[in-house]
């Protein structure tokens, strides 16, 4: 074969592998763009799904509250979710791509109606019979047994959801593995044709020379772009990284701390800012940063960036562009981008460095994508802790409930026992409460049960926990803390809130509390029975005058009285 055939078959194989190096990005970006599409289907139709349980259990607050107080005010949640639930029923339904998912749906839809039929019908039969009809039908537990059946679909359909969006970030993760081999083996392949090409090419006569320069430039070209690929890879990989991390991220703290962690590596030569509105919404406070920030402000308003203002991103340098007020000197590029997820503004993220003066279109939209994927992670994060929030925080006093006692009471008797520590619990049951209903309506109940509440937490340590057990029944649970100074941390509480009142009804109404004190180990070894010497020196308490604290009596058996295991004192 001709010196010059072997030539021109060695620039089509090299012009073979530079296209199909080329048309890398273009097919990886296509399979991004899918599985992304994918994920935001997917955490979408888990976020209607969360708030359509919201919903249902805003509107049976709304009737329980109502059929107490029989004030129509209550109501006001229960009528928000008949207007907002055909809404995110409409938007499931959108969202479901499979006949089993909608089948599914629709059992859950079916499941709501007769809920939400139950509620009505609990509303109906106070407006028309009076307390004690609508009680006896709340009593029967069907609006509970309903409720809990519906928490039990969206549950199952959530975990299905997680599980899939947990597929789809391992397919991305795959896409860009199989991307950068590919990427490999092509200038492998590249730099093996260009060996064979310059061997040949340092053969010949000078007059070669012309193309021996052709070769290189289009050595150069493919190194070119093999190093843009193997960028655009890594980053991929890291972001794939950053979404699962937060997926995982407990709070919104967290979140930003793996924020602040990745982004350098996500955004390299480039410094920033991550900003989240405050639960007012009247200022942005600064959650994180990275690179070079010494000089961003800790608090903005709405208003000092262009971006917020605009709903858009906003870009501006040295060069030119309008500044925002929050950025105190111009000397770098800048770009500010709004987190929005669902049509609502969360915060912004804020870049800054020389490379955004001459950046390319597509690395503009590669750090917009990524600002619209933190917003939207950030408002899952904060759905899951309100949802958290929520199921272990008792509305009326926003003590922790009998749920989160159990949880955290458990966990505590453990660490005791392997630290060889001291641990009380106090149950305190507030005297003559009834008789405060009666003379004052449930509404002056109400206030002297949140009075009491915000004196249990004044009255304790960051480290004690306060529940409410139901009623006027409430627990401390005291860390670290043996049988002495419990009985110290009982009568000061005792005290503290027979000294507080509340006005109510241009009226003062006061509250006595009885205290029940028991600890770890004297009174039990576990946490029926601690509960239960607590509980027995509360009866005592009680039947000594009220208004005072009672010590357990010591206990040295080990197996639970009947009393406890019926679920006595818990």
């Amino acid at each position: 074969m001709k010196f010059e055939s072997k030539i021109k078959l060695a620039a089509c194989a090299i012009i073979l592998v530079m296209s199909t190096v080329a048309a890398l990005p273009m097919v990886v970006n296509n399979q991004v763009t899918t599985v992304m599409s994918q994920l935001r289907a997917a955490a979408d139709v888990e976020r209607l799904q969360m708030t359509l349980l919201e919903q249902l259990l805003n509107a049976e607050t709304a009737q329980r509250g109502f059929v107490v107080t029989g004030n129509e005010r209550f109501l006001e949640p229960y009528h928000t979710a008949i207007n907002t639930i055909p809404a995110t029923q409409e938007g499931l339904r959108k969202g479901m791509a499979s006949p089993g998912e909608v089948a599914r749906f629709a059992v859950i839809e079916r499941a709501a109606a007769a809920k939400m039929h139950n509620v009505e019908q609990a509303i109906v039969l106070r407006r028309e019979q009076g307390f004690a009809a609508a009680a006896t039908f709340i009593a029967t537990g069907t609006g509970k047994a309903q409720m809990d059946g519906l928490r039990h679909l969206i549950g199952e359909e959530l975990a299905m959801y997680s599980h899939r969006r947990a597929e789809l970030g391992n397919q991305l993760l795959a896409t860009s593995n199989s991307a950068a081999n590919a990427s490999l083996v092509a200038t492998i392949t590249n730099i093996l044709f260009l060996a064979g090409v310059l061997v040949a090419a340092s053969r010949v006569l000078r007059q070669r020379d012309a193309a021996e320069r052709k070769a290189q430039d289009a050595a150069d070209q493919t190194q070119l772009t093999s190093e843009r690929i193997s960028l655009q890879n890594a980053l991929l990989f890291r972001s794939a990284e950053l979404m699962h991390s937060l997926e995982l991220a407990e709070t919104v703290d967290e979140s930003a701390g793996v924020i602040a962690s990745y982004l350098p590596r996500v955004l390299p030569k480039l410094s920033g800012s991550l900003y989240l509105y405050n639960n007012s919404r009247d200022i942005l406070e600064r959650k994180a940063g990275w690179g070079t920030t010494e000089h961003e402000p800790d608090i903005i308003e709405a208003t000092d960036c262009w971006a917020l203002r605009r709903g858009s991103p906003h870009q501006f340098g040295p060069n030119g562009g309008l500044a925002c007020r929050h950025v105190p000197k111009v000397d770098t590029g800048r770009l500010c981008l709004p987190l929005v997820t669902q049509g609502d503004v969360i915060g912004c993220l804020t870049v800054a460095g020389d490379e955004l003066l001459d950046a390319a279109e597509d690395q503009r939209a590669w750090i917009g994508q990524l600002a619209e994927q933190l917003g939207l992670a950030l408002s899952n994060v904060r759905l899951r802790v309100s949802l958290r929030q929520q199921s272990i925080v008792d509305p009326l006093t926003q003590l922790y409930n009998r749920r989160y006692l159990d949880e955290v009471l458990k966990r505590e008797m453990a660490r005791a026992s392997r630290n060889d520590a001291p641990l009380s619990v106090l149950i305190l049951d507030l005297d003559h409460f009834k008789r405060i209903n009666d003379t004052f309506g449930h509404e002056g109940g109400d206030a002297i049960l949140r009075k009491v509440a915000l004196t249990l937490r004044e009255g304790i340590r960051a480290c004690d926990v306060a529940c409410r057990m139901g009623g006027e029944e409430m627990v401390v649970l005291l860390a670290d803390c043996g049988q002495d100074n419990a009985l110290m941390r009982a009568e000061a509480l005792r005290l503290a809130i027979a000294a507080g009142d509340v006005l109510h009804d241009g009226k003062r109404i006061g509250a006595t509390a009885s205290i029940g004190v028991a600890s770890y180990p004297q009174h039990g070894n576990n946490m029926q029975l601690l509960m239960h010497a607590a509980d027995l020196a509360l009866y005592e308490a009680k039947h000594e005058g009220r208004n005072c604290v009672r010590v357990a009596k010591e206990h040295s058996g080990t197996q639970v009285p009947p009393a406890a295991q019926d679920g006595a004192g818990i």
